[in-house]
């Protein structure tokens, strides 16, 4: 088996590989029709849904691994929260029966690694502050509200939610995926003063219990870069990087790190010949690292067009290293 993903991620192999965070999303030309405008949540309850979206940008390039597709907010359910995604994204306090979406990733998550068993199968989580942010400020407008429940000491529900993205976890590993990616994508909204006083010791407990787990773990968060020293003290198994920093300037603070990332998302508009440079400009320095992963410095915009994807992921498998 290949698993190229999984075998970098791991430190036994140093190869080109990619995949796209957010690569099973709406850029895709079938997900509308897939989709048959039901609503988001609708789509998660359904595991034939699950494996056909997971597997639907095989149809048009060939990424390294398959993302589940799923959502980080599941874990409110567990909880007796219900997450409506229309008009922006709520977490709101439910009467109603709490739906086993558990129980129907299961399935799907089989089901793909029989279908790929040759590529890496990877599951998705929110990290603690990411997630909450949801519940408080709607995951948007400077987590104002999260960060003041945080700083106040009220953390109960922080760490009921906790568990329960771990035990979202644990379900995706036993069920066989071969990766976590860890989205603690708004952890860079807060200061470093507000991340040692109030995060750190929440974020070193999350990303342990999820080690634990015993499959490698990709931790990622966008615009973190005053963070990256207490990132690389959470010792998770490959670092994700976002756009705005070199792969070499992160090499200086970590000689042995392995790194993801980490092409501009935005670019992805540009021209075919800058953007064939800018994936090899980004080879070039991750091929002077311990392990690189090809992806982008964050997901998928929903308008990109697949063709470019294909574009990048062609170019990364035809690096001459």
């Amino acid at each position: 088996m290949n698993k190229k993903v999984l075998k970098i991620a791991m430190g036994e192999l140093n190869d080109n590989a990619v995949w796209f965070m957010r690569q099973a999303g709406r850029y895709l030309p079938d997900y509308a029709a897939i989709k048959k405008g039901r609503p988001f949540s609708e789509l998660l309850k359904d595991p034939n849904t699950i494996v056909e979206m997971s597997a639907l940008p095989f149809k048009y390039y060939n990424p390294d691994a398959v993302v589940i597709f799923t959502d980080i907010l599941l874990p409110y359910a567990r909880m007796g929260y219900s997450v409506s995604y229309e008009n922006g994204i709520s977490v709101n306090k439910t009467e109603s029966e709490v739906f086993d979406y558990y129980s129907v990733l299961v399935e799907g998550i089989r089901r793909i690694s029989t279908d790929f068993a040759d590529k890496t199968i990877i599951g998705v989580v929110g990290g603690p502050f990411t997630t909450l942010s949801y519940l408080y400020d709607r995951g948007r407008d400077g987590y104002a509200r999260t960060k003041e429940k945080i700083s106040s000491g009220e953390t109960g529900i922080l760490n009921d939610l906790m568990e329960e993205i771990i035990e979202f976890a644990e379900i995706q590993t036993r069920s066989g995926v071969d990766v976590i990616q860890v989205f603690e994508s708004w952890l860079g909204t807060v200061s470093e003063n507000f991340y040692e006083n109030h995060l750190e010791k929440i974020e070193r407990y999350f990303i342990e219990n999820i080690r634990d787990l015993g499959k490698p773990v990709i931790f990622f968060s966008e615009g973190s870069s005053h963070l990256y020293r207490h990132l690389i003290n959470l010792k998770p198994d490959v670092i994700s990087l976002d756009w705005r920093l070199e792969l070499r300037e992160f090499k200086k603070m970590c000689y042995d790190c392995i790194i993801q990332g980490n092409l501009d998302p935005y670019l992805l508009n540009s021209g075919d010949d800058y953007l064939r440079k800018e994936t090899r400009r980004i080879m070039d320095q991750g091929a002077k690292l311990k392990g690189h992963i090809f992806n982008l410095g964050h997901g998928v915009p929903q308008w990109a067009d697949y063709k470019k994807l294909a574009l990048v992921e062609s170019e990364v498998h035809n690096y001459d290293r």
